[in-house]
């Protein structure tokens, strides 16, 4: 017994020094670009950021279309769920939402059992998710709850949660569970689910997108592209998904990037070994992407004739992709 228990605690002891002895590997490509990208100090850097916009630590807001006045701002603590027609939709850890105009003059305001992590406006129609995985649609204009659902319990979750989608008469809600939702907006009615993927953990929808008849939706695990001939499903551990007109850019864990058409057939796919993805968009005919450990890619729609940038350090905060700049840390990167 007592050998046994000598030969145990080797055994331990090896895997125990082996583990700690274990190098990370990172992103080191050889052939990083002279050239030095357009970084450009923010007025504070970033406190809080979604999928649709960011706030900075002294209130001042970033939209798709880049940094707004500086007369526009939020209250400490909020987070810009998503923005249109001049209206700001955001909420704050305590379950308070707040739709406001660039004036800053309140339009709606509730109070949620939990945090709203997604919302859409379309009118006076508000669509909402919630912490607590319970979807919403809202008569802004006379504060009539029209569905009120709880969906599966979730017990972690991604930071990134795509927003609900308004399209003619129906509402499409991501869950946090794997699921999307399509609603009659007029009723309120649940006319239908789709499972995107099963998973325990980790499972919201990260992004979803429909590009004709085609919807598409993505949670860290699984694609699915549904359209009225077919559903197709892509699997495996997904960073982030870019959609520019008939292809998608899948972007994976372990540095590779899928192109593929909008029914997720392959078309190409590109390698950088050990690369970690933070985000990434398509502007002027080129796929960017922001590495964590400090580096831009850049590639042709192709995949093709890839520069690498190196910036001025890791990229340390949430990031927040605009139409044609990222914003991360206190920084704005320009793209050329």
């Amino acid at each position: 017994m007592k050998k046994f228990q000598t030969i145990l605690a080797a055994v331990l002891c090896a895997a125990v020094l082996g583990g700690c002895s274990t190098k990370r590997q990172y992103f080191e490509p050889t052939d990083v670009q002279n050239k030095k990208t357009s970084e450009t100090r923010l007025p504070s850097s970033i406190a809080t950021a979604s999928l649709n916009g960011a706030v900075l630590k002294n209130g001042m807001v970033i939209t798709k279309s880049g940094l707004l006045a500086p007369e526009i701002k939020l209250p400490k603590g909020s987070t810009l769920l998503n923005y249109g027609d001049g209206k700001f939709i955001s909420s704050d850890l305590n379950g308070n939402l707040v739709v406001e105009n660039s004036s800053n003059e309140i339009l709606f305001q509730r109070s949620f059992d939990q945090a709203v992590v997604s919302a859409a406006l379309e009118g006076d129609k508000l669509a909402a998710l919630t912490a607590s995985n319970v979807i919403y649609l809202i008569d802004i204009a006379t504060n009539e709850v029209l569905l009120e659902f709880e969906s599966s319990n979730v017990y972690a979750q991604d930071s990134r949660v795509a927003a609900p989608l308004f399209m003619s008469s129906l509402v499409i809600f991501p869950t946090l569970d794997g699921k999307i939702m399509i609603v009659d907006k007029s009723q309120g009615r649940i006319l239908r689910d789709v499972i995107v993927s099963s998973e325990q953990f980790f499972n919201n929808v990260i992004s979803l997108n429909v590009v004709n008849d085609t919807m598409i939706a993505a949670t860290g695990k699984r694609i699915v592209s549904i359209n009225p001939e077919k559903t197709v499903y892509f699997n495996g551990e997904i960073k982030d998904v870019v959609i520019n007109g008939e292809h998608v850019y899948i972007l994976l864990k372990d540095g590779k990037i899928v192109l593929s058409d909008l029914n997720l057939k392959k078309i190409k796919d590109a390698y950088f070994k050990f690369a970690i993805f933070s985000s990434a968009t398509v502007y002027n005919g080129s796929l960017y992407i922001m590495e964590k450990t400090g580096y831009l890619i850049k590639t042709d729609l192709a995949l093709d004739n890839a520069k690498i940038y190196e910036l001025s350090d890791e990229v340390e905060s949430q990031i927040f992709a605009g139409a044609k700049e990222f914003y991360y840390d206190d920084y704005s990167l320009e793209l050329k």
